[in-house]
């Protein structure tokens, strides 16, 4: 008898224990409010405002026929009739696609998610799926040209930034650029500090890129870990580095002197080979081709401004991210035009939001962060008979240096009191001229 009433009594404080747990199971996750009846943007009246106020390019960075286009082209990856979010309206392609627009141009989803008129984790997931789209449609793929007579276009329009076309057989410019990024897991990236820039006080990727005249990607890549040098990072980027060593003789592509010289991969010359007159020259005529890709950098920071902060997220989403800036940047250009005119590219014309303006960490008055060579660096040997008849070419015919442009370099090698300033190892390793 005793026995079962201990066995009662046990069974008892079970129950108790039971229904103690329920209690706080259900204080700790209380039930769910009715949910909220989410309005969605009229995008109609939304865009003929904006362009009643001039302010579409602003908001979205392209003009309303390339939108148009784009909505067009990413529709069917976007449309998704599920996607109303049990709302009494769906969620438009061009809503997905104007929060993407939006939080790649610096937003934050959190804050632009009225645009969708859905709950937070609805817009993480329709920015998520703008960004698949668009590294997913392959009109909207990076490629290198294919036939000669698309190489014969992009020479033609490198001899057109050339003076006297001394630099005729260009046909891109390369560079490197630092992209913060959240510091990745060592799940993920195994050796972490190697993504770890001590220049940048940050975790990063390096990223190469190879582009046009018109400042549109041939070429784009995340290659490497952020704390690696450009001369390292570009055999890495294997499929930059097989197209330029295939490049028939006589044409070639320009990079700073980060990179190591080769045939068909012209750099400028540092040191005290500057000092000679004919080499200086080179320099000059190399640097105003080279420039486009430092151009190009700029525009793609400045009008993709989640880029000029940390990108957040997973690595292989960080780099999702980067690349569909990458892409739209090109599909901008091809649509609406380089736009690359002094006022428009360095300046900004008088709109702040679209000026190129310095960025706060970055050396010589960059608007990007670019690749500092760090103490691992070391600059190997190479050799190019192509810039060596460049150069003999430019000392033959006394081709120096234009007279505006020796004034400039006088006055960033003079300190204020007329005293010589030494150049910084930046100056030469990063953007030379």
């Amino acid at each position: 008898m005793s026995d079962d009433c201990s066995m009662e009594e046990v069974r008892e404080e079970m129950d108790d224990i039971l229904l103690l747990q329920w209690m706080a199971s259900v204080a700790a996750h209380p039930p769910r409010g009715p949910r909220w009846h989410h309005n969605r943007l009229d995008w109609d009246d939304h865009v003929n405002q904006l362009i009643h106020e001039g302010r579409f390019v602003n908001e979205y960075r392209m003009s309303p026929s390339a939108h148009r286009r784009l909505v067009r082209l990413l529709d069917p990856y976007l449309q998704r009739v599920e996607w109303n979010s049990r709302g009494s309206e769906p969620i438009l392609v061009e809503h997905i696609i104007a929060l993407g627009l939006r939080v790649l141009a610096g937003g934050r989803v959190a804050d632009i998610r009225h645009i969708i008129g859905a709950s937070r984790a609805a817009a993480y997931q329709a920015f998520d799926d703008f960004v698949d789209a668009v590294n997913s449609h392959p009109e909207l793929d990076i490629n290198f040209p294919t036939s000669i007579d698309e190489w014969r276009e992009i020479n033609n329009g490198f001899k057109a930034k050339s003076s006297e076309e001394i630099m005729e057989g260009c046909v891109g410019a390369i560079d490197g650029y630092f992209q913060r990024i959240q510091t990745p897991t060592k799940k993920e990236v195994g050796n972490v500090i190697a993504y770890y820039s001590g220049h940048y006080e940050s975790h990063g990727v390096n990223c190469q890129a190879c582009v046009r005249s018109d400042l549109r990607f041939m070429y784009f890549g995340v290659v490497a870990p952020g704390s690696t040098n450009d001369n390292i990072s570009y055999p890495l980027a294997s499929g930059l580095k097989s197209v330029v060593e295939a490049l028939p003789t006589g044409m070639y592509c320009v990079a700073d002197a980060a990179y190591t010289l080769q045939e068909n991969l012209l750099i400028p010359f540092t040191g005290t080979e500057r000092l000679d007159e004919a080499h200086d020259s080179f320099n000059f005529y190399l640097s105003q081709l080279r420039i486009r890709v430092e151009m190009a950098f700029g525009r793609l920071t400045n009008k993709f401004r989640i880029l000029k902060g940390c990108v957040l997220g997973s690595l292989d989403r960080v780099t999702s991210i980067i690349m569909a800036c990458a892409r739209l940047h090109n599909y901008i250009i091809q649509m609406d035009g380089p736009n690359d005119t002094m006022q428009e590219v360095v300046e900004g014309g008088d709109d702040p939001e679209f000026s190129i303006v310095p960025h706060p960490d970055a050396p010589l008055g960059m608007s990007y962060l670019p690749v500092i060579p760090n103490e691992d660096w070391e600059e190997f040997e190479g050799i190019s008979y192509t810039r060596l008849g460049i150069v003999e070419y430019l000392r033959s015919n006394c081709i120096m240096r234009p007279l505006y442009n020796l004034a400039r370099k006088q006055r960033e090698v003079m300190d204020d009191d007329g005293s010589e300033n030494n150049l910084e190892w930046d100056d030469e390793y990063i953007s030379p001229s």
